[in-house]
């Protein structure tokens, strides 16, 4: 039976590219070998779900169409710089996100439990609303990685970036719809397609 990649999130606007690109290059001046995340596609996602029968996406749409009626639009900012894990070797950095206004908490628990009959895979760790920069790249032994030194090069100067840049307080924007998209996977990196657009439109701010 045909499948479709699919994760469900909130479009980003071109002001916070804007800022996750310059996040991006203090970050990169550090030396690691990372693999950076192209900004059109960082979004902010709500629930990934793998890959998700063909027949079975409108039955998805229309629960996810229910579960995020009760929300009204939000008000988000993107925030200074992190790293998971927290402490020790870095595998991801990334750029978090809070709410000024509306729950997003709430929204991202709704969307998840309506996902969750068509989810290849179930999301067990507790949800860290963020933006993906890039994620180090393991490097092999006896290869020289980029940017440095051999394997992933420097993780500590990354660490450090990461750290001095953890206080900023980048863009606010708003959110007023969640997107079911498509991902394909190709040679040039993944292809986001929207699916469905579901209004935050709930009572309002």
């Amino acid at each position: 039976m045909p499948t479709v990649r699919t994760f469900i999130a909130i479009a980003l606007p071109e002001e916070v590219r804007e800022y996750l690109g310059r996040c991006q290059a203090r970050l990169k001046a550090a030396g690691a070998n990372v693999k950076w995340t192209r900004l059109e596609q960082i979004h902010l996602t709500l629930a990934f779900l793998g890959n998700v029968p063909a027949d079975e996406l409108d039955l998805l749409a229309e629960a996810e169409r229910e579960a995020v009626a009760e929300f009204g639009p939000l008000t988000l900012r993107a925030t200074g710089t992190g790293q998971f894990p927290p402490g020790g070797r870095p595998r991801v950095v990334w750029v978090g996100v809070q709410a000024d206004e509306g729950d997003l908490t709430g929204l991202q628990e709704a969307v998840a439990r309506a996902a969750a009959p068509f989810a290849e895979k179930q999301e067990h760790r507790a949800y860290h609303p963020h933006l993906t920069l890039g994620r180090v790249r393991q490097g092999r032994r006896g290869r020289r990685g980029r940017g440095g030194g051999g394997g992933a090069g420097d993780l500590a100067g990354l660490s450090r970036a990461v750290a001095e840049g953890a206080e900023e307080m980048g863009p606010v924007f708003d959110a007023d719809e969640v997107v079911v998209f498509q991902s394909d996977l190709g040679r040039e990196g993944p292809t986001y397609t929207p699916l469905a657009r579901l209004p935050l439109a709930a009572g309002g701010k």
